[in-house]
């Protein structure tokens, strides 16, 4: 009854129901009105839902059994401001019964001269708006004219389908959906992408993510391309540090901690620094595993990242250094383990040979180019772009 030519179908409908209106007069059935809102039940009651007032009671002129569809004769002030996803309360006086809470999922109004409207309700539940868990933008540092991929994560615990808004500030858009393509401007600078998602029931979440465009994007060597596939975290992306400082906590208070965090500090360069914190929360935590003995391991390390960007990592050393495969210091296994912490993946170090470590004192030219390559580029850098 909503979907074709709602106009002529709307004036049938009007038409029918006021004639049924006045049966009802005739026969003396009596639209009861609106009883007082209990304190209680006004505390049960979702925000900014629509209670009728006494105009659009009046103009109430039909209600189907199961309170569905609403018709009234003329539209109040107060009707003209309903729209749809808007809560509507009917207290017991209207439907007979309990009080009913519906949700307006369609609404038609014949507007000419205050005539009447028609909304259709369906019942009403807690609605829990979905949820944008992350905006990725890859790349998000690229050169004038180039694509960035835009993937918006959200999803709705409540089950109810999702619709995708994105906005930029500047440059092009192109897609729909979840994940879409932006064209950078040719002009550098920081821009802004945002997306917005909502369900069928007004619920909202938004994000926004930021992309630098810059003249050109420093390139790497073949060889640093290929050490940062073979050993780095992300195959055929980058993954590192955000450019800044990053903490480290030590709580074995190994001696020898600083030289090791300079060693890595003199090839990572400039844009990240690590430096000693007092602070169990630091993202970098390095502490003692005596159960790395049962597997005459020297230490173990875990890192973390999201979107490209490395956010935490921890490194547990076994003090018993005699049981190690390094030549018996500690030093050895704090300054390689590290490794593992500023990029280089460091299980597949069994790929380098022996010699090469220089008996793990120093960092290996292999290590130190793998991870000067790739801090000269951002988080989720593409391996595979000229």
């Amino acid at each position: 009854m909503f979907s074709h030519e709602p106009g002529k179908s709307f004036l049938k409908i009007i038409f029918t129901l006021i004639g049924t209106f006045f049966v009802f007069t005739l026969f003396r059935v009596d639209m009861a009105a609106s009883e007082n809102i209990s304190p209680e039940t006004l505390d049960s009651l979702p925000i900014n839902t629509v209670v009728l007032n006494d105009d659009s009671l009046n103009e109430l002129i039909y209600i189907s059994s199961d309170h569905s569809i609403l018709v009234f004769r003329r539209i109040t002030q107060q009707l003209i401001s309903v729209s749809v996803g808007d809560v509507l309360y009917l207290d017991p006086g209207i439907t007979k019964g309990d009080y009913f809470l519906g949700q307006i999922r369609n609404i038609m109004r014949e507007d000419t001269y205050q005539k009447g409207m028609i909304i259709h309700l369906i019942p009403w539940c807690q609605n829990n708006p979905p949820i944008i868990s992350g905006l990725i933008a890859q790349p998000d540092i690229l050169e004038i004219g180039q694509d960035s991929r835009l993937t918006c994560h959200a999803a709705d615990t409540g089950g109810d389908g999702i619709s995708y808004y994105w906005h930029t500030n500047k440059g092009l858009l192109r897609g729909s959906g979840a994940t879409v393509t932006w064209t950078a401007p040719h002009q550098t600078g920081d821009y802004f992408i945002s997306c917005e998602v909502t369900d069928n029931r007004g619920g909202v979440d938004n994000r926004t993510v930021r992309i630098q465009v810059v003249d050109s994007l420093p390139s790497l060597t073949y060889q640093e391309r290929e050490l940062i596939r073979k050993f780095g975290w992300g195959r055929n992306r980058t993954i590192r540090w955000l450019d800044g400082y990053v903490a480290v906590y030590d709580g074995t208070n190994f001696r020898q901690m600083q030289q090791v965090l300079n060693k890595w500090n003199n090839i990572v360069g400039d844009k990240v620094v690590f430096y000693l914190s007092h602070d169990p929360r630091s993202p970098v935590k390095i502490t003692y595993n005596y159960e790395l003995s049962r597997k005459n391991l020297c230490y173990h390390i875990d890192t973390h990242w999201r979107n490209y960007q490395l956010y935490a990592a921890e490194i547990q050393i076994n003090p018993d250094s005699r049981l190690c495969g390094f030549p018996g210091n500690l030093y050895a296994a704090y300054l390689q383990s590290f490794s593992g912490i500023v990029g280089f993946n460091i299980w597949q170090g069994t790929t380098i040979a022996r010699d090469n470590w220089r008996d793990f004192n120093h960092i290996s030219e292999i290590i130190q180019h793998m991870i000067e390559g790739l801090y000269k580029v951002p988080p989720g850098y593409d391996l595979n772009f000229k």
